[in-house]
């Protein structure tokens, strides 16, 4: 067999791929069942997260401070707009996972993301495997 290329049709999240002679690979996520948007407290779990991710050590500390606090704005208006501040979580969880620190605190921040993503809705279950948990 020639060439080591491959082709997917639609997403492969929670999979591995690769390609090569004996290569093996590890796959850790936890599995999470999702609370009910009405049971969440959105404001409540964005504060954490901004405490825990305000933490970090990395250059890129003020914007992660900057993209939660604007999740955070986004989530105190009367009628939300949850893809502003999913949009904003996303950003600030970009930065923050490149953090030296980061993967000491997934564990922290997963249970905040959890019920963040939650109140978000389906649209933004790909934030959860950046603290590897999936739906």
């Amino acid at each position: 067999m020639s060439g080591r290329n491959v082709n997917i049709g639609r997403d492969a999240v929670g999979n591995i791929i690769q390609t090569g002679d004996h290569n093996t690979a590890e796959l850790r996520y936890k599995r999470v069942e999702l609370p009910p948007p009405e049971t969440v407290d959105i404001r409540k779990e964005i504060d954490a997260l901004k405490q825990l991710l305000g933490q970090l050590k990395t250059d890129d500390q003020q914007k992660i401070v900057n993209a939660v606090s604007e999740a955070a704005g986004d989530a105190a208006k009367p009628k939300p707009d949850k893809d502003e501040v999913g949009k904003a979580l996303e950003r600030a969880l970009g930065y923050a996972s490149k953090a030296a620190d980061f993967g000491e605190k997934t564990g922290q921040i997963a249970t905040h993301l959890q019920n963040a993503v939650g109140w978000l809705g389906d649209n933004w279950h790909k934030l959860l495997p950046l603290v590897g948990l999936v739906v």
